[in-house]
């Protein structure tokens, strides 16, 4: 179990990009969180097994023709051994 903070840059505000990993997250029992950001940015919480992440990280722009990430940086982070869900802020 690993958990990584995220901000991905990129067309990924009002395309659906959140709502979109909220979808592929529960899919693969990822817990976390995602949020817009003022800057135009995304940042989020993953939670879970880290192939699955990393999965979700990589794949998550095929499903939408309208996302678009540039780029996005990621560290691992402690891990939140109360967090039961993936919410989308």
């Amino acid at each position: 179990m690993v958990r990584y903070y995220v901000i991905f840059n990129g067309r990924v505000q009002n395309v659906g990009f959140r709502y979109t990993l909220y979808r592929e997250a529960i899919k693969l029992k990822i817990t976390g969180w995602v949020k817009n950001r003022l800057d135009g940015n995304v940042e989020a919480e993953f939670q879970g097994k880290k192939s699955d992440i990393l999965f979700l990280i990589n794949n998550i722009q095929k499903k939408s023709p309208f996302i678009l990430i540039e780029d996005y940086f990621m560290k691992e982070i402690n891990i939140n051994p109360q967090e039961s869900s993936f919410k989308v802020k």
